[in-house]
Parts: C-alpha cells; structure tokens; sequence
C-alpha cells in the first residue's frame, strides 16, 4: 500500500475523521445513525499483502472500552443477531462497529479457542459513554452461547462460571498451585477470575 493511502486511512479516516465522528455522536446520540453511514463510507474496506506486524498493527487514537467474547464458529450468525437484538431491545445508538473474526482450534488450556472452531465479537463503547448495561446484556446472550470472554477485556466472569467454559480449568489451577504456591503473580482481577 502506498505511503499516503496508509496515512489517509490509518491516520486522517480511521483516528482522526473516526474520533470526530464519535465526539459529535457522544454529544448528539439522535446523529448516531446518519454518522454511521458517514462513518461506513470513510471507512471503506481495502485489501493489500505485507508481514502481519504490518497488516494487524495500525495506531488507535480513538479512546474506547471494549467486551470480546469467543463463540463456537458455527454460533457466528446466532452471536450477530443477538447483539443486533441488544442494540434493539435497549434502543442503542452505538457508534463502533461490531467486530467479528475466527480462529482455527488450539490446545492451549485457557485459550478462548481452546478445543474448537471460534469466532470473536467485539463490541465497543466511545470513551465517556454508558458501556456496562450494553456489555452486561451481550454477555449474558454470549455466555448462552458456550461464549468465552476475552481475558483482557471488560467481562464480570469469574472462577465459578469459567470453570464448565474451559475443560482443563482445572488442570491449569494444578500448574498454577505447583509453580506460584505463594500467589506472588496475582492481583484482584487473577483472584476473580481463577480464584485465590
């Protein structure tokens, strides 16, 4: 890609053009879904080859909190809808757009993609708007859907209800006993999550 597309589309649409946009939905929510469509044609998809430190890097200036949850791949469509119905339901006028993506299965014991086909949804809120009641609403559709949270993103999971989301939760708590007895890699967020 050449040098100026990747300014114009990374810097000037993406960060500053998509900041704009927010500021003025977060000030006005009834322009939210006119600055959507505004925001869907300066945002255009592209495609272009080159190293992924390249392709799945890119500056975010647009301040955001943001859930991610893991599905089943073949809950893709079911995942959508039922954002789509949250958004409804609850009559939100949210400005990101829901991000969906898949992974092949791993082995990694607490991986979100541990033992199966996945497909992520992510699901934003601009910096200084209401986010929790919209992400406590999809967690709950998500988690109906054998969905598994993003570790380092916002969810209220915690050890009792992870614990059937990963079949070698378990096992992993033995390897954490065996090398930090003490606890001297934890803090508030481990002790919820994993337990004490």
């Amino acid at each position: 890609m050449p040098r100026w597309r990747e300014w114009a589309e990374d810097e000037l649409a993406a960060n500053t053009v998509f900041r704009q946009i927010c500021r003025i939905g977060r000030r006005f929510p009834s322009a939210v879904p006119r600055l959507n469509r505004l925001a869907a044609r300066t945002l255009g998809t592209r495609r272009f080859s080159a190293p992924s430190y390249e392709v799945f890097t890119s500056p975010r200036r647009v301040r955001f909190v943001e859930m991610e949850y893991a599905v089943p791949r073949a809950a893709v469509r079911d995942g959508v809808a039922a954002i789509r119905r949250v958004i409804e339901r609850e009559n939100l006028l949210v400005s990101f757009p829901i991000e969906v993506r898949v992974a092949a299965p791993d082995d990694i014991p607490l991986s979100t993609a541990y033992g199966r086909e996945t497909c992520y949804l992510a699901i934003h809120r601009f910096q200084g708007e209401q986010f929790e009641p919209y992400f406590r609403a999809v967690e709950a559709e998500l988690r109906a859907l054998d969905g598994r949270p993003h570790w380092g993103k916002m969810h209220w999971r915690t050890a009792d209800d992870l614990r059937p989301a990963y079949p070698k939760f378990d096992q992993f708590l033995t390897v954490r006993d065996q090398c930090d007895p003490d606890r001297v890699f934890t803090n508030a967020y481990l002790d919820r999550v994993l337990g004490p």
